[in-house]
């Protein structure tokens, strides 16, 4: 073992042990397991894997040496008494049964929605513990945001994760699903959690960028770069990340997962697009970690660059991760679409929203 690989065992072996005593063996086992043996041996032949780590296409990450850590302090203790709602948010109780004429998606808050297709239901991002982080009493969900608990979801024919950071990858939500799962698939890397969480290696498809899954005969799935990174513990970068081309029953819908702008964006909408619609990161930004988030206002110009015809934002009204007030982050988009002129529909949670119908702006944010 090489002197960068035990540190980096060491300082993940004494993350683990807090974890564990704060919270116990579910604690631990939320931590996961990234690749190691077989599995690593296939990653370490992939292009974008160099130096014991995923790459991006543009340079990503916070560089902590570069990185006041007083202003990270501010950042993170002195947040606006808006930065979480002063009531409870609005929400439609949508029986997740329902059967549409389109593609239509539920969306239940921060980067979790389902996505209903003629015949297939496809989950992506879900979070039901109501925290986003390895134990409780990290990021707690807004008050409204948890109406819909793992009870009322319908079978899931395929379970999307864009990356493993713990606010799309909550493993209370993905370890209660297992028997409701048909197929799930993933970046490169983040099936090493599933299979020591129980899941079976037959269920789990690992794609690499670009990389695709026919589910069905009318649903196909790509995995597709994003600008970001991944980890679950201090030992980072060790599983992909990713956005998702789904394409249903004739249409094609684009989600950004977790992802700063960059030139992805625009290769992506020349090789898959246009899209009838995006579901788009927007929310959790701040300029010390600007390569790994976007502004409202490069949300708004990457939907124009893949081509959306509509854009869902996403990443927003669940958990409070950034310094700016909770609803801010639509309210920057919208007059930023505008100017490109692209709509944008903003559902309450739970409320469906189905390809070709109005636009959903009701203001219940304000």
């Amino acid at each position: 073992m090489t002197k960068r690989k035990r540190n980096i065992s060491i300082i993940t072996a004494c993350a683990a042990l807090i974890f564990s005593l704060a919270g116990g063996c579910s604690a631990y086992k939320s931590l996961g397991d990234n690749p190691d043996g077989e599995d690593l041996s296939k990653i370490e032949k992939l292009s974008n894997y160099k130096n014991q780590e995923f790459q991006n296409l543009d340079s990503a990450g916070v560089d902590f040496s570069k990185v006041s850590k007083m202003a990270l302090m501010k950042t993170m203790y002195n947040r606006p008494d808006d930065a979480r709602p002063s009531k409870r948010l609005p929400s439609v109780k949508t029986d997740l049964e329902s059967s549409y004429a389109t593609p239509t998606v539920i969306w239940f808050g921060h980067s979790s929605f389902l996505i209903k297709t003629k015949g297939i239901n496809i989950l992506v991002d879900p979070d039901f513990s109501g925290y986003a982080g390895p134990n409780s009493w990290f990021v707690k969900a807004y008050d409204g945001s948890d109406v819909f608990k793992l009870k009322d979801m319908p079978r899931i024919d395929v379970l999307l994760i864009s990356h493993d950071h713990y606010d799309h990858l909550d493993y209370q939500t993905v370890k209660e699903l297992k028997n409701k799962v048909k197929h799930v698939i993933v970046p490169m890397g983040i099936g090493s959690h599933f299979r020591y969480w129980g899941y079976q290696a037959s269920q789990i498809h690992e794609l690499n960028w670009n990389e695709s899954f026919q589910v069905s005969p009318t649903v196909n799935i790509t995995v597709t770069p994003a600008r970001h990174e991944s980890g679950r513990t201090l030992s980072m970068r060790k599983t992909l990340w990713g956005s998702f081309v789904i394409k249903a029953d004739g249409y094609k819908l684009f989600y950004s997962g977790d992802s700063a702008y960059g030139r992805h964006f625009k290769t992506i909408g020349e090789t898959y697009g246009p899209f009838d619609l995006a579901m788009m990161e927007c929310g959790q930004y701040n300029k010390l970690w600007s390569r790994n988030h976007m502004f409202p206002e490069q949300t708004a110009l990457a939907a124009s660059e893949i081509n959306a015809k509509v854009i869902l934002p996403v990443h927003w009204a669940k958990f409070t991760e950034a310094a700016h007030p909770w609803n801010e982050p639509v309210k920057r988009l919208l007059p930023a679409a505008k100017k490109l002129q692209i709509p944008v529909t903003i559902p309450k949670i739970g409320q469906p929203y189905s390809i070709g119908s109005a636009i959903i702006q009701d203001n219940w944010y304000n």
